[in-house]
């Protein structure tokens, strides 16, 4: 009687566990990872007094690549998102028409946002902070002894996320604006007249500036559309982009207005263990 107790302890002692892990391997959902591919073209004003007083528009192009996943931190209410962008642009002289600069750069953002759903049908908020990363050139076909500058900075800052699933007739649609607020950062600016060659042989006197809202100011609104067709979607939207740097007799301003197009959707990998769990898709499911 006591062998058969003990057998019963030790053999309920080894099943428990694997059992239990059974349980939360069924019970916990696969997170897709969130992935959209966009193009842009739009209008763009740009002001950089380091290489010229004159104010210059044009025209600007753009690729960005956005990522979004759910996390089961706090009962899978939170995600991650990463933004990776690539913009080029071409401007003239805005009272003239003369003369040339073109731009061009890389940015990276990370963004981690809890999300919330509301009493309305459909509507989720999502809020958070983000690190952004960004590295732009200027060049100036007739900017003299300095016809080139660099813009670098990182900054932390506040995020939200608006984002409404409807149905037009049949059609599943995904309507989303973001807001990207930078709060605090660094970044560097030559003082005026300043090379970048005085700065290369140890003249880094005020060459780094903390970034705030007293000095600089940047903005990213992004509106897009999704329109669902069987596991993806076609992106439609519209996105605004406004950096503003004011340091060391330096006034410096970029302003995008970009048309967004491109496709979306969830990149999931199927296996037998998994075939049985639901699905938690970071934009488009409510979160559980």
């Amino acid at each position: 009687m006591k062998r058969l107790l003990l057998v019963t302890i030790l053999t309920t002692m080894l099943l428990y566990p694997t059992k239990l892990w059974a349980q939360d391997s069924i019970a916990s959902p696969v997170c897709p990872v969130f992935t959209s591919i966009e193009f842009e073209v739009g209008g763009t004003r740009l002001i950089d007094t380091y290489l010229s007083p004159w104010s210059y528009k044009g025209w600007g192009i753009a690729l960005n690549i956005e990522l979004m996943q759910a996390m089961p931190l706090d009962n899978y209410h939170w995600v991650w998102q990463q933004q990776i962008g690539v913009n080029y642009g071409d401007s003239k002289i805005s009272v003239t028409g003369a003369g040339k600069t073109i731009y061009g750069g890389l940015n990276y953002m990370f963004a981690m946002m809890r999300r919330s759903v509301l009493p309305i049908d459909g509507l989720q908020l999502y809020y958070g902070a983000d690190l952004t990363l960004v590295g732009e050139g200027i060049y100036n076909y007739h900017g003299g002894n300095n016809p080139a500058t660099v813009k670098a900075d990182i900054s932390l800052g506040l995020t939200g996320m608006a984002v409404y699933n409807f149905k037009l007739g049949k059609l599943p649609v995904t309507a989303r604006y973001q807001l990207l607020l930078p709060v605090i950062g660094i970044f560097g600016q030559p003082e005026y007249s300043e090379s970048y060659y005085e700065v290369s042989l140890g003249n880094h006197h005020n060459f780094l500036h903390c970034g705030t809202w007293a000095n600089k100011f940047d903005i990213d609104n992004r509106l897009t559309v999704d329109m669902h067709f069987n596991s993806w979607a076609l992106r439609v939207g519209y996105h605004n982009r406004i950096n503003t740097t004011y340091v060391t007799n330096n006034r410096y301003q970029l302003v995008q207005h970009n048309f967004t197009i491109g496709f979306a959707g969830d990149l999931l990998s199927w296996s037998k263990k998994n075939s049985n769990r639901s699905v938690l898709r970071a934009l488009y499911d409510t979160p559980r």
